[in-house]
């Protein structure tokens, strides 16, 4: 992977609004794996990881937490309807 194709973990976190630290954190327990690294070994993200943060920080939003989040993320779509429905209910009892 080419890095002029990819993000530094600063340029990530300054775009989502998010810590590196966060972004370390999220690498180290699997839920996002930068599809790269520089020579030098620092996480490159390309397009695919910043639309799957944007899809975790969605659920963060919504309350979720991180091994959930996960497990909505590595499910096919039919399951994430059956978390959103789960969620969507929690939040109406709630409310």
């Amino acid at each position: 992977m080419d890095d002029t194709e990819t993000l530094t973990v600063g340029s990530v976190a300054r775009l989502a609004g998010v810590t590196v630290r966060t972004l370390h954190h999220y690498d180290e327990v699997g839920l996002l794996t930068p599809s790269g690294r520089s020579e030098a070994g620092y996480r490159r993200y390309a397009d695919a990881d910043l639309d799957r943060l944007q899809r975790i920080l969605f659920y963060r939003e919504l309350g979720f937490g991180l091994d959930e989040i996960k497990t909505v993320l590595d499910d096919g779509a039919t399951n994430r309807i059956g978390h959103l429905r789960r969620q969507h209910a929690m939040l109406r009892d709630r409310i």
